[in-house]
């Protein structure tokens, strides 16, 4: 005789409810969540660019300026200037000169060669002014120079872009590293000026040139230099 369930007896193994997640609702919870750390780096992102920002703008000497002064189409050329120094000072290595601007030209390296410029940066004249240790190319815009006159608004319509070779002769001072520095061949540096001049040689950071700087640039990183006179 077979033994009886008593009333109110657990059956002999538990129950259980099984959950399936469908295939798009996993999707759209991952996605979600993806979404949710993004935008947490994002603000972490911000937060700290502000602050390196902030500190940034403490840091900078009197002849120096951050480059969220420039409008318009000038952050691209700054940019543009910028980008060309790797093909300067390879260029240099291998030639034992300076590139002029003709050859720059010719490789077509913006901004010297303007075919893919904005037209607002087309107007830039290029020169070169080449010494044993260092090279100015200084560019000159008279056309956004009439503009700015006739807005009466002050923008910068003069440029140069000056690399220093660093275990060299004699160079330009203020720079970014040391002279002779171990670790450092080349120092370049962005300088404008919102009036058209005429060329002034080395010395300009005390004639009201400003040293272009941008946030993450190195010259403002903790424990970077600036050789403010010959030997340093």
């Amino acid at each position: 005789m077979g033994s009886q369930q008593k009333s109110g007896s657990h059956p002999a193994h538990d129950e259980y409810q099984e959950v399936f997640v469908g295939p798009l609702a996993a999707r759209r919870e991952a996605l979600a969540l993806c979404a949710m750390i993004a935008l947490i780096i994002a603000l972490m992102v911000l937060r700290f660019s502000f602050v390196e920002g902030t500190k940034s703008e403490k840091a900078i000497k009197r002849y120096q300026k951050m480059d969220r002064i420039l409008e318009d189409q000038d952050p691209i050329l700054y940019r543009s200037l910028l980008s060309v120094v790797g093909d300067v000072t390879d260029l240099r290595e291998e030639e034992g000169k300076w590139p002029s601007i003709d050859f720059l030209k010719e490789e077509s390296i913006p901004p010297f060669a303007n075919d893919f410029l904005p037209l607002g940066l087309k107007g830039y004249r290029w020169t070169l002014h080449a010494h044993d240790s260092w090279v100015d190319y200084y560019g000159v815009n008279h056309e956004k120079a009439k503009a700015s006159k006739a807005k009466k608004e002050e923008e910068p319509v003069t440029f140069i872009l000056r690399v220093i070779d660093l275990h060299g002769g004699e160079h330009p001072h203020p720079h970014s590293g040391l002279d002779k520095d171990s670790a450092l061949k080349y120092s370049s540096q962005v300088w404008m000026y919102p009036e058209t001049v005429d060329y002034l040689g080395e010395d300009i950071s005390n004639k009201g040139w400003k040293w272009i700087l941008s946030a993450n640039d190195p010259n403002l990183l903790k424990g970077s230099k600036i050789s403010e006179e010959p030997g340093q």
